[in-house]
C-alpha cells in the first residue's frame, strides 16, 4: 500500500501493529488442527491453512498405520487479482495472496469438526490400571451428517474475501483414501477483526484466480525413512493428466495433478560393491540421518501415487454450474523456493501463469525422464478462474486429496524378490523392469481414487455408510488378553436406521502401535505389520487372545461389518461395509503375563549380576533395565542401598509374577555401581490373601 508523505509514521505504525497482530493471529491459528483419521489416508488440516513443514510434521500419511509415511510437506492456497482498488485509492494489478488467513479465532471463525458418530472410547488395562488409549474428542456430533467426518476451517482473506472450507471423509472400504474439500470464497472487502468494508466496497475485483498446490513427495524428505531417501524428495516426479471418469456418466473430465517416486541417478548401489540399480520405490537399505545404518530389508518405503483434481468449478457468481473446463492453468512442478518468492518461472507474476492457459506436463521439465535432481521438489499447482467478484459475490470450488498405491503386503513381497534378482539369487527374475512397471499401477489406483472422489461428489456425498467402530477394552491377563466391545447388534443403518450387523472382526499388531517403528525394522524383511486374527459372530462382544508371548506388547481394534442389506446405491451394492479399522485402536500395549505366584520365596531379579557392559545379553537386550521375576499377584517393592537408605517404591498391583524396573529411582538418579536389597512386602496372592514377603541381594555393575 502507497502512503502519502504526511502519514508515513502513522502508516508505519499501523503496519507495524498489524504485522503484529497477524503474526500472532497466524500463530494462534497455526497451533490449532483437526485431523481425518478414519480411512487409510490421513490428512491433518490446519487452521492457517498453510503447510510448511519446516516448521510442523508433515500430513496425508498413506497409509496410515506406518510410521512416517506422509505424503505432503507443503500446501500453498490462496488467490491473485488483476486489480483491485485499496482504502487509500491506489490502484493494485496482478496483486497475489499466496498466505492468505487472517483474523479467524472469533464465533463464527476458526476452525470445527463434526462427526456422524461419536468416536468410540478406547481403555487398556495394564500395570494395574485401567488407562484411556483413545483421545478426548473436541467436536459436535451429528447423525445427519453427509460424510463420516467434517473439518471446518473459517477465515478473512485479504484484499477482502469470507473464505469457508469444508472437508469431507468417508471410513466406507471404497471411498477411504481421499477427503473432498469444498471451497466457498465470498466477496466482502472486508479483512479485519470488525464486519465492515475496509476499502471501497462499490468496486469489482477484476480477473480473479484462485490457486491451490500440494508438494506430495512420496519419499517426503527425512520424515518417512531417514536413509538415503532425504534429500527433499529430489528423485520425484510431478505432472498432470486428463481422466475421463469410469463411475459418472457425462462428468467431467478430471485434471488430476500427481506425484511418484523416481530414480535418483546419484543412488547406484543397493548394496556396497552390489551392481548397479534404479532406485525407483526406494528398496529400503538404510536408515537412521542420511542413512548411517545399513538395513537391507528392501520393502518398498515410497509406493505412493499421491494427488489432487478439481471435481466442481463454479462458472460464475452468478452461474453454479460446474465449468468442466477448469482448471485454466496447470503448473506441473514448482520449487518451493519459488512459492515462497512468488516467482512462477517463465511468468512474470503469479497472476501471468494463472490466466496464460499452460498446462505443464513432466516432458516440460528439466531432467525429464533421467534426472529429477534437475527440478529440487514437486509442487504441481492448479489455477481456477478468471472471476469478476462484486461485493457479496461468491465462488465455489470443490477438489479431491488423496493417495493410493500397491499395498504393505506387495511392497514386502516383492521387495524381497526384487532383492534376491539384485543379488544374483538363482531363479530369481523380478529385475529393476518388473519392480517399476509393478509400482506404476498405483497411478491407475489413484486415478480410481480420484473417480471414486468424482463419484461421490457427484451422488451429493451420499456415500452408504458403515457401522460406527465400537467402544472397546483390552485387558492384560495371565498368559492372554481379553477383549470386550460395545454391542452393536441394535445398531441402524446410518440412512435406513435398519440394524444391518453381520460380525466382528478382529485385528491386532504385536510391538509398537504403527508399522515399521525403527526399533522394529530387520534386515531379513520380516514386518509385524496389523492383521486380522479372528472374525466372530454379531452376538460376540468378547475374545481371549491366547496365542500371546509374555512380556510382549500387543494393540488391537475391533471392527463392525454389516449385512450389505442397506448398501443399495453404492459403488458396488449389496457389498458389506466395514467399520473403521483406524477408530478403535488401542494406542497403549497390552501384556500377557505370568500370573503371579502365592509365594515371596521364590523373588528372583534377572539379570543378577546386572553388567553394563553386557548389552544385548541383558534383559530385552535394553540398557538398565531389570526384571523381577516370581512375585505374588500384588505386593509392593522396596529398593534400599546396604547402608539402609530407601530409594525406589515400586507398588506392584498388576497381578502379574513380574515387574519391570528402569534402575532410575524416586530422586530421578539413576543407580551407581554397588549391591542393593529388594524388600518385597504387603503380599497378597491371586484371590488378595495375604502371603508372607521376602528379601532379595542384586549387583550392578557399570
Amino acid at each position: 500500500m502507497k502512503l502519502h508523505r504526511p502519514h508515513i509514521i502513522t502508516g508505519i505504525i499501523v503496519i507495524c501493529i498489524l504485522a503484529i497482530m497477524l503474526i500472532f493471529q497466524t500463530n494462534t491459528g497455526f497451533a490449532q488442527s483437526r485431523t481425518h483419521n478414519l480411512g487409510d489416508y490421513k490428512l491433518r488440516i490446519d487452521s492457517d491453512d498453510v503447510l510448511n513443514t519446516n516448521e510442523v510434521d508433515p500430513t496425508g500419511e498413506w497409509p496410515q498405520d506406518h510410521f512416517r509415511y506422509g505424503t505432503i510437506v507443503f500446501y500453498n492456497t490462496g488467490h491473485t487479482i488483476g486489480r483491485w482498488i485499496d482504502s487509500t485509492g491506489t490502484a493494485h494489478s496482478k496483486e497475489d495472496f499466496l498466505n492468505p488467513v487472517s483474523y479467524n479465532e472469533e464465533e463464527p471463525y476458526g476452525i470445527k469438526e463434526y462427526r456422524r458418530y461419536e468416536p468410540p472410547e478406547v481403555w487398556v488395562y495394564a500395570n494395574g490400571q485401567d488407562q484411556l488409549s483413545s483421545r478426548r474428542f473436541n467436536g459436535s456430533v451429528d447423525p445427519n451428517l453427509p460424510a463420516d467426518e467434517i473439518i471446518e476451517v473459517h477465515y478473512k482473506s485479504y484484499p477482502g474475501f469470507d473464505v469457508l472450507k469444508r472437508s469431507y471423509s468417508f471410513s466406507n472400504q471404497n471411498h477411504n483414501d481421499y477427503v473432498i474439500h469444498v471451497n466457498r470464497y465470498k466477496c466482502t472487502f472486508d479483512w479485519d477483526r470488525d464486519p465492515d468494508p475496509d476499502t471501497d466496497a462499490s468496486q469489482t475485483m477484476q480477473d480473479v484466480y484462485f490457486v491451490v498446490g500440494y508438494s506430495n513427495q512420496t519419499a517426503e524428505g527425512t520424515y518417512i525413512t531417514y536413509s538415503r531417501w532425504y534429500e527433499e524428495a529430489k528423485d520425484d516426479w510431478a505432472t498432470y493428466e486428463s481422466y475421463p471418469s469410469e463411475l459418472v456418466a457425462g462428468g467431467r473430465n478430471l485434471f488430476i495433478s500427481y506425484c511418484w517416486d523416481g530414480d535418483h541417478p546419484e543412488i547406484t548401489e543397493f548394496e556396497e560393491g552390489g551392481a548397479e540399480f534404479d532406485d525407483t520405490g526406494d528398496p529400503r537399505f538404510a536408515m537412521g540421518s542420511g542413512g548411517a545404518t545399513p538395513m537391507p530389508s528392501a520393502e518398498f518405503v515410497s509406493t505412493a501415487y499421491a494427488g489432487f483434481a478439481a471435481l466442481h468449478v463454479d462458472t460464475s457468481p452468478f452461474d453454479h454450474s460446474d465449468n468442466n473446463m477448469q482448471p485454466t492453468s496447470i503448473i506441473g512442478n514448482m520449487n518451493i523456493y519459488n512459492v515462497w518468492d512468488s516467482d512462477f518461472p517463465g511468468f512474470a507474476t503469479l497472476w501471468d501463469w494463472a490466466s496464460s492457459g499452460t498446462k505443464q506436463t513432466v516432458e516440460d521439465q528439466a531432467g525429464w525422464p533421467d534426472d529429477a535432481m534437475a527440478q529440487e521438489d514437486e509442487y504441481p499447482f492448479q489455477a481456477f478462474g478468471p472471476y469478476n467478484l462484486s461485493l457479496g459475490d461468491s465462488i465455489v470450488i470443490v477438489y479431491a486429496v488423496g493417495a493410493n498405491g500397491i499395498s504393505t503386503d506387495m511392497a514386502i513381497q516383492k521387495g524381497l524378490e526384487w532383492r534376491d534378482w539384485y543379488r544374483g539369487v538363482e531363479g530369481a527374475t523380478f529385475d529393476n523392469d518388473a519392480k517399476n512397471e509393478l509400482l506404476a499401477t498405483g497411478r491407475d489406483s489413484l486415478f480410481q481414487t480420484m473417480d471414486r472422489a468424482l463419484w461421490a461428489w457427484n451422488h451429493h456425498l451420499s456415500v452408504p455408510a458403515p457401522l460406527p467402530s465400537p467402544d472397546l477394552s483390552v485387558r492384560s491377563g495371565p498368559n492372554e488378553i481379553y477383549l470386550e466391545w460395545e454391542d452393536l447388534s441394535s445398531a441402524g443403518d446410518a440412512v435406513t436406521g435398519v440394524p444391518d450387523l453381520d460380525h466382528y472382526v478382529i485385528y491386532r499388531k504385536q510391538g509398537n502401535f504403527l508399522v515399521d517403528e525403527y526399533t522394529e525394522l530387520r534386515a531379513d524383511g520380516q514386518h509385524l505389520l496389523w492383521k486380522p486374527i479372528a472374525t466372530v459372530d454379531k452376538t460376540q462382544t468378547t475374545y481371549t487372545d491366547t496365542d500371546v508371548i509374555r512380556g510382549e506388547a500387543y494393540h488391537y481394534a475391533v471392527t463392525a461389518v454389516d449385512d450389505g442389506t442397506q448398501n443399495t446405491d453404492g459403488i458396488v451394492p449389496g457389498q458389506k461395509l466395514e467399520s473403521s479399522i483406524y477408530a478403535n485402536r488401542s494406542e497403549l500395549a497390552a501384556y500377557a503375563f505370568e500370573p503371579g505366584k502365592a509365594t515371596a520365596n521364590s523373588v528372583r531379579i534377572v539379570p543378577n549380576p546386572y553388567v553394563l557392559k553386557a548389552g544385548e545379553f541383558n534383559f530385552t537386550g535394553e540398557d538398565n533395565k531389570l526384571l523381577f521375576v516370581n512375585l505374588p499377584s500384588y505386593c509392593t517393592l522396596h529398593i534400599y542401598t546396604v547402608t539402609g537408605d530407601l530409594i525406589k517404591t515400586i507398588d506392584h498391583q498388576s497381578g502379574s509374577a513380574d515387574e519391570d524396573w528402569d534402575q532410575v529411582t524416586d530422586s530421578n538418579q539413576l543407580l551407581a555401581s554397588g549391591v542393593y536389597i529388594l524388600q518385597v512386602t504387603d503380599a497378597k496372592d491371586i484371590n488378595r490373601k495375604p502371603v508372607s514377603g521376602s528379601i532379595e541381594k542384586f549387583v550392578i555393575i557399570r
